[in-house]
């Protein structure tokens, strides 16, 4: 039997009931967009072979209690339906989609690390995102269609995989990185044909680059080569031309980017890239000029990460597809709070390197290796009514130490009563290191017996925003 069965032609049926709970979450969440989630347990139709309907029912059962609780976590998902071992489930919100799904595979690895007597779980993810609704009642054509797309798009993820299309990681990608969201790299796959989809989808994957790898569908038709429709209409209409103008033509450069959605795209790092016509479409002609050679087109996401790619244009029409990396500058952050049980003592430490590059003013790229250690330490001194906290670092890049101090800062506390004064709270942010493309910082605050340390790294030109 196959891995996985594969999906019927027809979209996923969903009952009336269904079809209800999912309005009723959408008018509470006041949305007409939703977040469709599918999972599926990997080599679930083998398991049961292997083992029988009893154990697989075991299985099944730890999964939903890992998966729902998670999903459903404070309003942010609702469960629509079980289908065997899947389960599909609607989310109001994209970036909330997206942490639920890492939550869920982290989750995974701890229950099978913890329930050895189990086959390990292993989950495929796949997230589509859309409206649903029009005229704030639920269109079951417009639902089922991202329903379907969802559950193909999991169908091309492998277990421990989150999958997403273009809409999905274009909302949420800047909110969980901009808010707090899990430590999470994104990576844009291409182009694949769906079961049932017409035109190829655009999957990109998530993931926790301390726990895995991105890797791109095992199983689907990708999208090859050949320039896009626009372009071959394109040719079309120069066939015909005089020699005079087929020359001219060589002479200048057009480009026009496939699929290329993000926002204040800047070439080589000075001039906003335009488009024509509105973001929707696949196909636009840059309104920017562009000479022929080698660029470094990016985009900023928040002030420690940034999206690059290199294009070549050459002379004459161009169709280029632009395959963005996430550049993530490096940064730990650690709180302490000390607590009597503790006999008011404790201690945070960091230890943590990093790999990272920049595209500096020249177009070349940088390579830098940077390692972050700080540690937070707190004690009492109970004869002068004090909690003393004491904040040491030493950051070194590319093999040089660029900061090292040590802070200490004693805060009043009243042993007795176990009460301090909100006054004495002391905050400090130090610029430690600046060069032309970014700047290492130390921001921290202490008060009564809590302190908290951010040692990291950003973009020069958010300094002093």
């Amino acid at each position: 039997m196959p891995d996985q069965p594969t999906p019927p032609d027809a979209p996923l049926s969903i009952s009336a009931n269904e079809l209800d709970s999912v309005n009723r979450y959408r008018k509470l969440k006041d949305t007409s967009v939703l977040t469709i989630m599918f999972t599926d347990i990997k080599g679930f139709t083998r398991l049961t072979e292997e083992h029988g309907e009893q154990y697989s029912s075991l299985v099944r059962e730890a999964h939903d209690r890992v998966l729902v609780p998670i999903i459903e976590e404070n309003g942010g998902g609702l469960v629509v339906k079980h289908i065997g071992d899947a389960i599909m489930a609607v989310f109001s919100e994209p970036s909330t989609a997206v942490a639920r799904a890492l939550k869920i595979q982290d989750a995974l690895r701890g229950f099978n690390a913890g329930h050895p007597e189990l086959a390990d779980i292993e989950v495929r993810i796949g997230l589509d995102m859309g409206q649903v609704a029009v005229e704030n009642e639920i269109n079951l054509d417009l639902f089922g269609r991202h329903v379907n797309r969802a559950s193909r798009v999991e169908g091309l993820a492998d277990g421990g995989q989150v999958y997403l299309t273009y809409s999905v990681f274009d909302s949420a990608k800047g909110w969980l990185a901009s808010h707090g969201g899990p430590q999470a790299l994104w990576q844009q796959h291409g182009r694949y044909f769906l079961k049932g989809i017409p035109a190829a989808v655009e999957i990109y994957e998530v993931y926790d680059p301390a726990r895995a790898k991105p890797r791109p569908p095992a199983k689907g038709r990708k999208q090859r080569g050949g320039l896009p429709t626009l372009a071959v209409s394109a040719g079309l209409l120069l066939v015909g031309a005089g020699i005079a103008l087929g020359v001219l033509q060589i002479q200048k450069t057009q480009v026009y980017f496939v699929n290329m959605r993000a926002e204040d795209v800047m070439l080589d790092g000075k001039t906003k890239v335009l488009q024509e016509g509105d973001k929707s479409l696949e196909t636009r002609r840059s309104l920017t000029p562009i000479k022929a050679g080698r660029h470094v087109l990016h985009y900023d996401i928040n002030y420690q990460v940034k999206y690059f790619t290199e294009i070549e244009v050459k002379r004459g029409k161009n169709y280029l597809e632009p395959r963005f990396q996430e550049c993530r500058t490096p940064s730990q952050d650690r709180h302490l709070t000390v607590y009597k049980e503790d006999q008011y003592r404790g201690e945070q430490k960091v230890d943590e390197t990093f790999d990272y590059y920049f595209y500096n003013a020249a177009g070349e790229r940088v390579n830098h290796q940077a390692n972050i250690q700080f540690s937070l330490s707190g004690a009492p001194n109970q004869a002068a009514g004090q909690i003393v906290m004491t904040l040491a670092w030493k950051v070194t890049l590319d093999g040089k130490i660029i900061s090292q101090d040590q802070r200490v800062v004693p805060q009043p506390y009243d042993f007795k009563a176990g009460t301090w004064n909100d006054a004495s709270r002391q905050d400090a942010t130090l610029t430690l290191y600046k060069d032309n493309e970014h700047y290492y910082y130390a921001r921290y605050y202490v008060i009564g017996p809590s302190a908290n340390l951010d040692v990291g790294s950003a973009y020069i030109e958010y300094l002093d925003k």
